[in-house]
Parts: C-alpha cells; structure tokens; sequence
C-alpha cells in the first residue's frame, strides 16, 4: 500500500466554509498561531508566511510538508488546542501544544 501525502490543513477550504467576517478572522488568527508556532519549532517545511508576516491565504500543508512530530499533533493536540480555544477563547495560550510536543519529544 502507498503512503497518501493527505492534507492536513487546507485555509482555502477553511475559509471557504462561511461567508461571515468574524469567521474568516478567527480562522486566520488561528492558524497564523498554529503556524507561528510549528515553523518556530522547526515542525514544518513549507513557508506559511508573505513576506510581511501575513498567513498565507492559499496555504495548504500536506502530511509530506510536516515532520513526524507534527504529524503526531495533528493526530490529537491540534484538535485539543482548538477545543481549548472555542472554550477559553485565548487563542495565544499554547501551552497546550507545548507540553503535547515534550511529550512526543520523550
């Protein structure tokens, strides 16, 4: 069996979604977060960034544009910061990745 190179995050799909303002910038402060934090923590390989420091609005990561540690994230911390953020509605507080990434790291 061949190993599927699957989308992990798609912010044209995401956006795509709805139409509301405050649904497209709460999906790009988000994942502008999320992808602060795995490209600073050397988790991705592709660029999510313009050159201003904007996230990119045609940004799609693939399982082959992560590391094995993203990928592992992705599986259950990503989907638990997100839960967290809906909650909390702090969408700055990784903490949670951070200690799902030391524990990968272990």
């Amino acid at each position: 069996m061949t190993d599927l190179d699957f989308t992990l995050c798609s912010i044209p799909m995401l956006i795509s979604r709805n139409n509301s303002k405050a649904y497209h910038d709460q999906v790009v402060s988000r994942y502008t977060v999320l992808m602060r934090f795995l490209k600073d923590n050397n988790l991705i390989y592709k660029e999510p960034f313009n050159s201003d420091g904007s996230l990119k609005m045609d940004l799609v990561l693939k399982k082959s544009d992560v590391t094995s540690q993203c990928l592992e994230l992705f599986k259950k911390a990503i989907p638990a910061w997100h839960a967290q953020i809906d909650r909390s509605g702090k969408v700055d507080n990784v903490s949670k990745l951070i200690k799902a990434m030391d524990q990968i790291q272990a």
